[in-house]
């Protein structure tokens, strides 16, 4: 089987629609989205003329398989993740302005101070409300974890970052708990796939990229940190894994 998984769109209308042909050419049996979908933030990206949450909506709801909420989505459809590094929210949180959220969320999570509005309806907030955090894949024929982030930050909702090896030991508890072989995320922004292995002691570093656009994935249990399909600068790409193979393609 083929699956074409996307992740981080932030309503770029255009270069999603682009993701779908590619897709198709590649023939991908499925697709999965790990979140982000809406949440575009005036600071970063150029792509105004290009977007629109509620069709990037509708063409992932459409289109994919597996969908998992990412924290610009918990944003907008105004959910609290079950996550948040300690900071307890208000419950007028969401109708709180970006200056008063920075100051009392201590910097522990996002406060989408740059984030513009958009032209989501109810039926599209509707559906993101229903969103899970995450999802485990059986029917590949490998057992595959769809997130935004890592455990217990699925979301990607905390400033928290995951840099070092000893930060993946929950991640790695809970995917064992689920029997989960690999595990896909988003959310970093990085321009080229970052890998995670739990049996390497050699490593101080949590991920690992490599430049280069085709791996071999292995069957030892990894993470997988997959570049955007939308970017603020550099590389951008949409990965296709072959779980018969055990192969993954970055198409930019």
């Amino acid at each position: 089987m083929k699956i074409g998984i996307i992740t981080d769109i932030h309503e770029n209308e255009a270069v999603l629609r682009e993701a779908l042909k590619t897709a198709a050419i590649n023939k991908c049996d499925e697709l999965a989205c790990l979140g982000d979908i809406v949440g575009y933030d005036t600071r970063f990206y150029k792509h105004n003329s290009n977007r629109s949450a509620s069709e990037c909506i509708k063409i992932i709801r459409s289109s994919c398989r597996w969908i998992v909420a990412g924290n610009h989505d918990m944003n907008a459809a105004g959910r609290f993740p079950s996550y948040s590094n300690g900071f307890e929210f208000p419950e007028s949180w969401f109708s709180t302005g970006a200056a008063e959220r920075k100051k009392i969320s201590s910097g522990k999570v996002w406060c989408y101070e740059g984030d513009a509005s958009n032209d989501l309806d109810n039926d599209d907030l509707d559906f993101i409300r229903t969103l899970p955090e995450f999802l485990i894949a059986e029917e590949p024929g490998i057992s595959c974890l769809f997130s935004h982030y890592i455990f217990p930050d699925l979301t990607g909702s905390t400033t928290q970052y995951t840099e070092r090896k000893k930060q993946m030991r929950k991640h790695w508890d809970f995917m064992d708990s689920h029997n989960v072989c690999f595990s896909f995320i988003g959310h970093s922004h990085n321009h080229f796939a970052g890998f995670s292995y739990k049996n390497n002691s050699s490593f101080i570093k949590a991920f690992h990229s490599l430049p280069q656009d085709n791996f071999y994935l292995g069957k030892e249990p990894v993470v997988i940190m997959l570049p955007p399909l939308t970017g603020d600068k550099g590389r951008t790409g949409f990965s296709i894994v072959d779980t018969t193979s055990l192969r993954m393609n970055i198409v930019t």
